[in-house]
This record gives structure tokens, sequence and C-alpha cells, in this order.
């Protein structure tokens, strides 16, 4: 399960009070918090890293989001996660967003490893209209297709979307037939902002108003509204698989695709706090990633694990924990984690990861061991944001384990299992969980080069390049080492040959290749 645009402090199993998600909380506590997840920073190169296990400036996919009408895609010679596990027998189904490129058939979400796909193909949508508009063209985006044609879809208009979305993965769940594995992909919308007039949608307002009324900042109580229906969705996908014998065999994996965009363009007023930065920057607070993944085949679980994770890692870790040869995935950067998640072997830890290249913009960064480097500025979004989330306040909920446990994925799990985790266990993993900051009234400008020690300093306060001259080159040598397979980044042109307005009111495929 992907989340969108969702911050490191949006979940309350990383510490804060504030947005309870007790159905999210439970699945990191019974199974393996990731601290030191990676994404990109923003959503077509985060999940293109997802899709094909490579760093997206292999493919000329690292920078700004697909715009709706833009003729760019993940090249159609690299193959994607759905179609190597449908090679291995698995049935493969994806609901919610794409946003990896669809100008022609071939490149839509059933012509590329999924059997079924019911979402949108673009970046976001309203909540209850599902329309995006772009060069103040506006259409409808939601599609209900399968391997015999791409149909567009109003079956659902006027309906709360991560509810159709939960309802669809829970219907997927209902008829699947055992005797195949499955692999279902549910990318949440949430808790990206809209596209209409109202950015923030909720699917009730006087029922959020209600319940979080101890929010003062009314467009942070609308967020946490939508957070709470991504955290019900959680616990209804989990209950399903439960009632239909299939958690005691399944991986279930939640992240989030980048940092929150707490102000500014498609502001949603998430918080990355106490991380430096916004989504759009090369900062933690755009690529150090919420992730938890829970598993019965994971028998040391209930912990957190450290060790640097990379968004592209999950290729050859699910691929490995089907029953593939990850040798057979071709050109790869992701790391084959699973052994490492399951704690019965250390191996293939990640020691460093390219955080990203971006030449348009001049903005790259990678780590090795507890060292960042960071080059170039993203002007408003390099400082510290979402710090009005106030945990002390009295009038708030305080943090309930007791939700915690009695949450249906909780539940769920314990009926799986015969077991979860226990009270004083979830207060510990809670505390690990934690990001700890020293002040940061002050904190480096990194126009030209920043050194962190992200051990000692997570949330980038203070620029320690003078003092560690032999990282600094270790760090440039390896990015350097990447420049050579960059694929410059093309497109960002609207066709308008896409307007909705020549597929009646809807954004398709425009090229129309498959014959």
């Amino acid at each position: 399960m992907i989340a969108d645009d969702m911050g490191w402090n949006d979940v309350s199993f990383h510490g804060s009070n504030q947005i309870p998600t007790p159905n999210i909380d439970a699945l990191a506590y019974n199974g393996v918090i990731l601290k030191n997840h990676y994404v990109l920073p923003v959503c077509t190169p985060s999940r293109t890293a997802f899709f094909t296990g490579r760093y997206p400036i292999r493919d000329g996919m690292y920078g700004y989001p697909l715009k709706a009408g833009e003729d760019r895609s993940i090249p159609l010679n690299v193959t994607l996660m759905p179609e190597h596990l449908h090679r291995l027998g698995y049935a493969t189904h994806m609901v919610g967003k794409w946003h990896v490129g669809y100008s022609d058939d071939n490149k839509t979400p059933v012509r590329r490893g999924f059997q079924t796909f019911y979402g949108y193909y673009n970046g976001y949508i309203t909540y209850f209209n599902h329309t995006i508009t772009q060069d103040n063209q506006t259409g409808f985006d939601m599609h209900r297709d399968n391997q015999n044609e791409l149909k567009p879809d109003m079956s659902n208009k006027n309906k709360y979307a991560t509810d159709i979305f939960t309802d669809e993965a829970v219907k997927i769940i209902d008829k699947h037939d055992d005797d195949q594995p499955l692999y279902l992909q549910i990318s949440h919308l949430a808790p990206h902002s809209s596209d209409g007039l109202e950015t923030l949608e909720t699917r009730d307002l006087a029922e959020v108003n209600e319940t979080f009324a101890y929010i003062q900042e009314i467009h942070r109580r609308k967020y946490a509204g939508m957070v709470s229906a991504l955290d019900e969705s959680v616990g209804r996908v989990v209950a399903a698989l439960s009632k239909n014998n299939l958690l005691k065999n399944s991986i279930i994996l939640f992240m989030s695709d980048n940092g929150a965009q707490t102000f500014g363009l498609l502001e949603n007023y998430g918080s990355n706090y106490p991380l430096r930065g916004l989504k759009f920057t090369l900062y933690e607070g755009g690529v150090h990633g919420v992730a938890c993944v829970y598993s019965p085949l994971i028998k040391h679980k209930a912990r957190v694990v450290n060790d640097l994770f990379h968004i592209t890692d999950w290729l050859p870790t699910l691929y490995s924990a089907a029953g593939g040869n990850v040798n057979e995935l071709g050109v790869i950067d992701g790391i084959n984690q699973w052994s490492n998640i399951k704690k019965e072997k250390i191996i293939g830890q990640r020691k460093s990861l390219l955080v990203n290249i971006n030449p348009e913009e001049n903005l790259e960064s990678a780590i090795i061991g507890q060292y960042k480097i960071l080059k170039g500025s993203s002007a408003l979004y390099d400082g510290y944001f979402g710090d009005n989330v106030n945990d002390n306040d009295p009038s708030g909920p305080g943090y309930n384990v007791e939700d915690v446990i009695a949450s249906p994925t909780s539940q769920s799990i314990a009926d799986t299992t015969g077991n979860a985790t226990t009270y004083k266990e979830i207060l510990q993993l809670r505390e690990q969980s934690k990001i700890i900051c020293k002040s940061f009234s002050k904190f480096s400008n990194c126009s030209v080069r920043c050194l962190f020690n992200l051990y000692n300093d997570p949330c980038e306060t203070t620029d320690i390049s003078d003092k560690h001259p032999e990282m600094v080159e270790k760090l440039e040598y390896y990015i350097n080492e990447y420049r050579d397979v960059l694929v410059n980044q093309k497109g960002g042109t609207v066709d308008i040959n896409s307007y909705p307005r020549n597929f009646n009111g809807f954004w398709m495929p425009w090229l129309n290749s498959v014959k």
C-alpha cells in the first residue's frame, strides 16, 4: 500500500499524538519498522524506482512529475515488477494511482503487467468528482481496465476516492482464488491534495471537525481526516485478507512515495517534522519516508531496523520472497533485503545509496554510511516546517495503545497468528521509532554543498564538509559514477491532442499504438 505525500510526522507510530493511525501502527508494531527508508522527492520518480528497481536517472524519469497529457513514460523495454511477478505465476491487480505514463495503450497498467486496473492515470484527482485540470482543460480520470479494454468509468462519481479504492481492493481479495498467488498494489490518492477548489477533501467535514476539534489549524484538521480515512482503509484491507484466509501467507508493505508538502505547490499541510525540507527537496523531509512491512513469514518481528533501505530494493526483495531468482531481473540498483527483513542472515545490507541527480535543477545527493552530501537549493522548501503539531496540548488525545490493540488490523493479526504485539512492546517500539534532533534555530545553506552526519545530525542542521574533506571527495566520486548512466529527462510539454474534449471528457491514451 502506497500513501501519497504522507509526512514522517503523520503516522503516530513515529511519536506524534496529533493524528492517531491505529491500523498503520498495528501493522508496524507487529512487523518491521524501516526507520531509514529512502524514496525519491516526488511521485513519478519514486514510482519508477519502485516498479523497476532502478534509479530513475537510468530511464529519464528523475525530475518533475508527469503532467496530464505529457508523452513520457518508463521505457517499454524496462520490465516492471508486476510483469516479473506475473512470470512467476502471480495474479496481478492494481488499484489507485499510476502516474508513470499513458500516452498510448502500451504504456497503461494492463499493458505493463497488471491483469486489471481500477484507478487514475495522472498524478492526482479530486476526491469526489475524480477530475484533473491541466492547461485549463478539465477531464475525468477514472478507469476500469482489463486485458480486453481500456474503459473510462463514472460508476463511482461523487464517492470518496479513498473509500472506492478500498472497496475495489476488498472485492479483489474476496474474489481471489487462493490456489494462485496474488500481487495487489493499492496506490492511494490520500493524503495528497485535491485538484479542486477545495484542496483538502474529507469524507465528512462535520465528522472531522468533531473528531479533530483539538486541532486548531483548520487545514491541518482536514488533513487529519484524510489520513484517518486512509488508516481505516488499511484496517479494512487487512481484515479482508484475514477473512479470506490469505493473511497467513501475505507480505504487506505500507509506505509513502515521498515527504509531505506542508505549504506551497500542491500543499496538503502534512508534516515531516522534525526532518528538514518538504516534498520536491533532497533533504530528509522530502526523501526519508514512512515505511513498515508485516508478514507472518517474518519470525523475528516487532522490531525497528535502522539499516539503509531504498525504494529500489522492493523489486528484488519481493521477487526473492516470491521464490524468484534476482539474477533474472537484469540491470537494477535495488538490493535483495528479504533475509535482512526476516533477520535470518544479515546479507545484502545497504552501505550507500544515490538519493538523486537532477541536472535541470542542479540538485544532487548521496549517502554512504552515516554521511550524506547534498548540493543545490529548493529555495523556500529547504527549512523546517510542520512544527504546529502540539503533542503536549491538553485538549489533544494523547497516545492510546488500547486503540491500536483493538484496531481491525491488530485483531486480524491476532486471529491469524494467535498473538499480537503487547502493550509494553508497543511503547518500546514507538520510542525506538522516533527521530530526536538538536536545536535547528540555525541551519546551513546548501546551495553550493553540504555534508551531514545523519547519525549525529538527522535533521541536517550543520554542514561539516570543511571537517571531512575526504568524505566529500568520496561522495562526489560516488555521484560522478552515476552520471555516466544518466538519461536526460525529456518532455514537460503537454500534447494538445491529449485534451479530454477529444475523448468524451476523459483523460485517455491518445497515441493509440495498440491496434
